[in-house]
């Protein structure tokens, strides 16, 4: 009986094991005429980059004929959009960028990505462009930052030599900064136009000038290769173009009938696009520190402290890879460090509303991006603000009852109990408060049986009164 059954298992596993290399070897056959699909939507940030750096290198290792990233995003953070550059520029497959649904839009740092990509295409109705650098923290955003209707006085101070060389017409250290971020972006862009055989110009006004242009437009200028309305259309302009990777290996594309493998997020980058998201990541911060003053006032209960930790543990993490602004952390702390102060120093409430000010300006200045998907929202600051000076408030509250209340244990807890007299001669006897038999002495006149009261204790003598 044991023998049949051995030899059935192993049947058994030998037919799973051709069963699961049959399929492994049709996967295998029918790779190369997969094309995967990586969607980016939204703001470009660490979890982005994650992701499609993921997708890269899983569309390279499947042996994918191309990655396609259908794209729809306002701009990001700079140093999110270089990582992703690089990694489409060292991919060992051709990566297309697709600006889509209609609607869409590669603005900012979509502009960078499609530029650096090694096929560039759009729905109709989608806009490329508007990727002027707004400030000098790490991020791009789609706006200029000069106002409106005027105009950034770079080309001015070089085409000037009596202004440059003026003291009095310097330009401003911020202004000297953003000059120096707009040139840096431009041959950036330049740089990739070159490399893919695009529009230089363009791309240059775009950064300069935050100029947009729709998908005909660009189509026309050659900011981009292909205008398709949807996924089939994109695949069959795709098929039979010829494209030379990084390593100097030439692919030809053969999309007509090519699968499609669309990529999703793994658990990982969902959650790392949620705790990236700046306002849960400065909510954890206020839970983490919120959870070690509760625990600090209840004796270092284990629970929260343990719970306060992880928060903040996870919330600096996510705060890592973000343009943190330093002095705005370090206002937070000061905050923090004054409502904890509060407690031990007698201020009046000083040290508490000084934290509390603090707190709210360190943590608007917190993520240093134009950004908006990356700032901390201020409904979120106010209602942190309030959240922890009420905590504070109860906490010292309830700390100022408690060092207030009756003594209710040791020999200082028997002041202020009632008792019966045991016996009483010339001032002092004996007395029962609380069970117990205790000497005595009062100025009152005093016999047994009488109901005292007890103001006070020396030693082991009761201090009492009539009652």
């Amino acid at each position: 009986m044991f023998r049949s059954a051995l030899r059935l298992s192993a049947l058994v596993s030998i037919i799973i094991g051709l069963v699961l290399t049959a399929t492994g070897l049709a996967q295998q056959s029918s790779s190369g005429s997969a094309v995967h699909v990586a969607p980016i939507t939204g703001a470009i940030g660490p979890a982005t980059t994650s992701f499609l750096t993921r997708s890269i290198q899983d569309a390279g290792a499947a042996d994918a004929q191309a990655l396609i990233v259908e794209m729809d995003t306002p701009g990001g953070l700079v140093t999110s959009t270089r990582d992703i550059n690089r990694a489409i520029l060292a991919a060992e497959l051709p990566v297309v960028v697709y600006v889509s649904p209609p609607g869409s839009r590669a603005a900012s740092a979509g502009a960078f990505i499609t530029y650096a990509s090694h096929i560039a295409a759009m729905a109709p109705g989608t806009s490329i462009g508007a990727a002027t650098p707004v400030d000098m923290s790490g991020s791009d955003g789609g706006e200029p930052a000069a106002p409106e209707g005027t105009e950034p006085a770079i080309e001015d101070a070089v085409d000037d030599q009596e202004r440059e060389a003026s003291p009095a017409n310097a330009p401003s250290s911020s202004e000297a900064m953003r000059n120096k971020v707009v040139n840096d972006s431009v041959a950036y862009i330049r740089s990739l136009a070159e490399l893919r055989g695009r529009n230089a110009d363009w791309a240059e006004d775009a950064v300069r000038d935050a100029v947009s242009v729709s998908a005909s437009e660009a189509l026309e200028l050659g900011v981009v290769e292909i205008v398709a309305p949807n996924l089939d259309a994109l695949l069959a302009e795709l098929d039979g173009r010829e494209i030379e990777l990084q390593s100097g290996r030439v692919v030809t594309l053969s999309t007509l009938d090519a699968d499609i493998v669309r990529v999703e997020k793994s658990v990982a980058e969902e959650v790392l696009l949620i705790i990236t998201d700046p306002n849960i990541a400065f909510l954890l911060l206020n839970l983490g520190f919120v959870g070690l003053l509760v625990s600090f006032y209840n004796g270092l209960e284990p629970i929260t402290a343990v719970a306060g930790v992880i928060c903040m543990i996870v919330g600096l993490y996510a705060l890592n890879t973000l343009p943190v602004n330093y002095a705005g952390a370090a206002l937070i702390l000061l905050g923090l460090a004054l409502l904890v102060a509060e407690a031990f120093i007698a201020s009046g409430g000083l040290l508490a509303l000084g934290g509390l000010a603090a707190f709210a300006i360190g943590a608007l200045m917190l993520v240093d991006t134009d950004v908006e998907a990356f700032r901390v929202d201020w409904w979120l600051v106010a209602g942190a603000t309030g959240v922890l000076g009420v905590t504070t408030f109860l906490l010292l509250s309830y700390g100022l009852a408690a060092q207030g209340r009756k003594v209710t244990t040791g020999a200082k807890g028997l002041i202020g109990m009632t008792g019966r007299v045991l016996d009483w001669h010339n001032g002092e006897g004996h007395v029962q408060v609380d069970g117990e038999r205790w000497h005595a002495t009062s100025k009152d006149d005093l016999a047994e049986g009488d109901t005292i009261k007890v103001k006070g204790i020396d030693g082991l003598t009761l201090i009492v009164k009539s009652a």
